[in-house]
This record gives C-alpha cells, sequence and structure tokens, in this order.
C-alpha cells in the first residue's frame, strides 16, 4: 500500500501570537519611555512648578524643587528603557519605572487632589487626582516590561492582572463620573473643541452627552472585566478602549492643551492628562495580545 507524503498540519494559533505579544511589549516600552523623556524634560522648565503650585498647593521653593527632581529621575528612567541598553539592564529600570508610577499614587491622600467645592467636595470627585488613577496601569506596563525582558512567567502573570486592574479602576470610576454635572461641564470643552464629539452637543445637552460617554465607559468596563476569567470575551471591550485612548489622545490637537506661551511641545495639566492615555492604549494592545493565545488566563 503506497504511502502518502505527509501533509504539514496547520500551525496551532498560539505560535503567532507571541510575536504579537512581542510587539506589544515593544510599543508599551516606547510609550513609557517618550512619555518619562517628555515630563521629565517638562519638569525642568518653570511652568512644571508652576503647575505643581496650583494643583498640589505647594509653595514656589518647594514647587521647583520637586518638579526639577521629578524631572531629572524621569529623564533617567526614560533613557533607561531605549533599546541601546541589554534587555536585563532594561529590566531594572522598567521595575523603577513601575515604582515611580505606583508611588505616586501616594498623593491621592492629599485634598489637593480632590474637588472641594460642595456639594462634589471629596471621594469620590477627582480633580487633579484623575491623572493619578492612571498610575495604576503605567506602573504595571513597567512591572511587565521587567517580567517580559528578564523572561518571568509568574511576573508577567501578574502585571496583566495589573493591567486588566488598571484599565478597569480608570473606565469605571471616571465612566460614573460622567453621569455628574462636574464631570459633564469637564469634558464639555474637550468635546465640544473636537470635530469627532461636537455633534453630539447638537441633540443633547450637556448632561446629556455626558451621560452617553458614560455608558460607553461602562460598558467597556463590563466587557474588560470579563478577561480575567474569558479573555476572548474581553476583545471586543479592549478594542473600545484602544478606540477610546485613540480619541481622547486627539483632543490634545482640537483643545488648547499646550503650556500658555509655550506651546508645541509643552503640555499643560489637561495635556498632561491626555497624554497618559497612551500609556493605557498601549496596556488595551498587550492585553489584546494575550487574549489572542490559545488557553490565555491571568
Amino acid at each position: 500500500m503506497p504511502v502518502l507524503p505527509a501533509v504539514a498540519s496547520e500551525p496551532p494559533v498560539q505560535t503567532a501570537c507571541p510575536a504579537v505579544e512581542a510587539r506589544a511589549w515593544a510599543f508599551a516600552a516606547a510609550v513609557l519611555a517618550l512619555l518619562l523623556l517628555w515630563f521629565g524634560a517638562m519638569g525642568l522648565l518653570p511652568f512644571s512648578a508652576d503647575l505643581l503650585v496650583q494643583r498640589a498647593g505647594l509653595s514656589p521653593a518647594s514647587a521647583r524643587g520637586v518638579a526639577s527632581l521629578l524631572g531629572v529621575v524621569q529623564l533617567a528612567l526614560g533613557l533607561g528603557l531605549l533599546p541601546v541598553w541589554p534587555d536585563r539592564v532594561r529590566g531594572r529600570i522598567a521595575l523603577a519605572v513601575a515604582a515611580f508610577w505606583w508611588l505616586q499614587m501616594l498623593a491621592l491622600a492629599s485634598p489637593a487632589m480632590w474637588v472641594d467645592a460642595v456639594p462634589y467636595d471629596g471621594f469620590p470627585f477627582l480633580g487633579a487626582g484623575q491623572g493619578l488613577l492612571k498610575h495604576l496601569g503605567l506602573g504595571a506596563l513597567g512591572f511587565g516590561l521587567w517580567a517580559h525582558w528578564n523572561g518571568r512567567a509568574t511576573g508577567r502573570r501578574w502585571a496583566l492582572r495589573g493591567l486588566w486592574a488598571g484599565q478597569l479602576l480608570v473606565l469605571v470610576w471616571i465612566g460614573l463620573l460622567k453621569f455628574t454635572a462636574y464631570e459633564a461641564r469637564g469634558v464639555e470643552g474637550l468635546m465640544r473643541n473636537s470635530p469627532l464629539f461636537a455633534w453630539l452637543y447638537e441633540g443633547l445637552d450637556v448632561q446629556g452627552a455626558s451621560n452617553l460617554i458614560g455608558v460607553v465607559e461602562l460598558a467597556t468596563a463590563a466587557l474588560i472585566a470579563l478577561w480575567l476569567w474569558r479573555p476572548r470575551w474581553a476583545v471586543p471591550g479592549l478594542a473600545m478602549a484602544v478606540a477610546t485612548y485613540a480619541l481622547t489622545t486627539g483632543f490634545l490637537f482640537s483643545t488648547p492643551a499646550w503650556a500658555p506661551g509655550h506651546g508645541f511641545p509643552y503640555v499643560a495639566g489637561s495635556g498632561q492628562f491626555l497624554l497618559k492615555d497612551l500609556g493605557l492604549l498601549a496596556g488595551a494592545l498587550v492585553l489584546l495580545a494575550a487574549a489572542g493565545r490559545t488557553g490565555t488566563r491571568a
């Protein structure tokens, strides 16, 4: 009986996905380096100290010292993530990057981070502190890069969980705030200046437009919440998150988000808040890539 030639079977789905995931981590490293170098360079300029005076309630002298110190630290960390160093060296820097972002979340204990105008004073009404919510995901990116570059499977799993939690923290918290008059007024300027969102106000009032955005954000969070148990079921939510962060980053080009008297690349407070969405976008892409591997579970 003739022997039939062996037919090469189709490669399993997961063989292509590790390369996709590696590209997602490479993009995450580039995003973190960009943010750290950008913010670090701005930290050495006077307007960064002025922001700390306004938003953190520091004295001018203290603000200058803190802004300069943070600027130098961010520049050093950003340079350490560049692909000119061995992965093990970059991994140690990435671990320091994780600590840098996470430690800043301690500032949420400061009253200056919360709204202090009745009836929206105190928890859960964040003012300047909204940007700090994004640091959970940014820190998880740094931790994940350490695990990725050092081949730490357990560290990678925890990093993915951190990215998942970081997505939910921002989308749920800020999504719920969209149903308040305080947040509706806050996002009105961003959306009215954007050609992609201005049309909402043709058929809806200020609160109605904000409510609609809130519904979308909470629906996105509900889908992403499934990632821990059914990663592939969360894919539509992660895709929605990627689109959301791409759109919100676009506000930089439609809203006066640059420091007065400076312009590009000097980003003012609202612009720095928006720029951090690049890190959330990178985190969503990493979760998407991980969800594409057969049997992936955090």
